[in-house]
């Protein structure tokens, strides 16, 4: 079994959107208190919150980490002697 396999990874697309749809229906189940309810902050008690601000974070950190690569790559022949 090889991860270039097209039913491997259909499978692992089907294990983790089955993963991610368990987690979010679990959320359902557990009462969410808010961190800030002086100010009026209340969306951290939606059910969906917890796990839609996971996907936003590791989102824009691969956004960030794409961007960081393109503006500290260097040439080919940077190292080279010249």
């Amino acid at each position: 079994m090889k991860l270039d396999d097209p039913r491997v990874i259909k499978w692992l697309w089907a294990a983790g959107l089955l993963v991610l749809a368990v987690i979010i229906g679990l959320d359902w189940l557990i009462h969410h208190h808010a961190h800030f309810p002086r100010d009026g902050i209340t969306i951290d008690t939606l059910p969906e919150f917890f796990p839609f601000f996971g996907f936003a974070s590791c989102f824009l950190m691969v956004l960030v980490s794409k961007a960081l690569g393109i503006a500290l790559s260097r040439k080919d022949t940077f190292y080279d002697d010249q």
